[in-house]
């Protein structure tokens, strides 16, 4: 009995921590591996946790810009000082989900040198041995130019 209370609250402990990712989805659905993969660009600045939740081919990408810094400013052109991640429910289609393959809209709210910037991306997921995996990100679908 007492382990089970160690593990209730050392799972506590961890869903509470500072690092854990904060996604509105279930575990293992593609719209947590999504958040989970920019927590680790903007958040843990850890490129090889991107790289690791990322289809090899789009890991490769990842690697060639060398650091997290280099994937958001130049692939994906969002920098922020601080930025909130979410999924974006504002639409119809929260997921659009094809057997191994969904595309999640993320929503990205933040600052960036003191001004309030509001992003959205789409990202391209796609199931490999049950597990849902970043195969690409596409430009805000609202932008008025293309990225």
């Amino acid at each position: 009995m007492q382990k089970i209370l160690v593990l209730l609250f050392s799972l506590l402990l961890f869903a509470c921590s500072e690092d854990a990712p904060k996604v509105n989805a279930d575990l293992g659905s593609p719209e947590f591996a999504a958040g989970e993969f920019f927590h680790s660009l903007y958040t843990t600045k850890d490129l090889e946790r991107a790289k690791e939740l990322s289809t090899e081919s789009y890991a490769r990408i990842l690697d060639a810009y060398g650091n997290t810094r280099g994937v958001v400013r130049t692939l994906y052109n969002m920098s922020f000082d601080e930025v909130a991640i979410s999924i974006d429910r504002t639409g119809k289609n929260l997921r659009e989900q094809y057997g191994n393959h969904a595309e999640i809209t993320m929503l990205f709210e933040g600052k960036s040198n003191g001004n309030k910037k509001i992003e959205l991306r789409i990202v391209k997921m796609v199931k490999e041995d049950g597990r849902w995996l970043v195969e690409g990100v596409k430009p805000n679908p609202y932008s008025r130019t293309d990225v």
